[in-house]
């Protein structure tokens, strides 16, 4: 079993993750100078940033194992957010839009490597459980 650790300060109007990752660094959340009715939804967009991220890295992954090439992976990730039974705010889904832009000699490489990303990636199969993803891949030439 792996571990990952992150840690969290706030000093004021700065907050800080600090990822330990020399990719990533420290993510600074500053709401100095930002209206109180702009601040919200940061955490939501961590993690539908986490879900595509990871998503199309494992898609981009599944690909070149396969022996594709690609020119480039582009992509959303639209969050829904509702009330549960105890009307407390919950994430209800996310759809992932994923376009791959490659040579249509590949076609037959993504129409297997979709149908496995169907299932999804590190991240967003882990929130198979807590609701519905919605993945749309898309090829273009």
């Amino acid at each position: 079993m792996a571990e990952l650790t992150v840690s969290y300060d706030r000093e004021g109007e700065k907050q800080t993750i600090h990822t330990g990752s020399k990719v990533l660094g420290d993510i600074d959340i500053n709401y100095e100078g930002v209206p109180a009715d702009q601040r919200g939804g940061t955490a939501k967009q961590l993690l539908a940033s986490s879900a595509l991220y990871c998503f199309c890295g494992a898609l981009g992954k599944a690909l070149e194992t396969r022996g594709a090439t690609y020119e480039r992976i582009t992509g959303t990730a639209t969050l829904e957010t509702g009330v549960d039974e105890k009307k407390r705010a919950r994430v209800t889904g996310i759809t992932l839009d994923v376009t791959v832009h490659m040579d249509e000699d590949y076609d037959f490489i993504f129409d297997r490597v979709e149908k496995i990303m169907k299932q999804g990636c590190l991240v967003t199969a882990s929130l198979h459980a807590a609701f519905p993803m919605t993945y749309n891949l898309h090829h273009e030439c």
